[in-house]
């Protein structure tokens, strides 16, 4: 469900993905999910899970805190 929240986090990820100059596919390998799964969540169609965000966090080699820091 789009919702305020999932449409800025989902630009975020954009931004953040960008800036580490990877592709949706990179991503998605370094996290270990599919790359639909991180244009669902670009687009702000879903909600990631934690264990998403932490994997997120790890494959775009920023803390936490960086990734909510919008």
């Amino acid at each position: 469900m789009k919702t305020d929240i999932n449409i800025a986090f989902g630009k975020r990820i954009v931004q953040l993905r960008q800036k580490a100059g990877l592709s949706q596919e990179k991503l998605a390998f370094k996290c270990g999910v599919d790359r639909t799964y991180i244009g669902i969540i670009e687009r702000g169609e879903k909600s990631p899970t934690l264990n998403t965000i932490d994997k997120l966090t790890s494959a775009l080699g920023i803390t936490l805190k960086e990734i909510f820091d919008y």
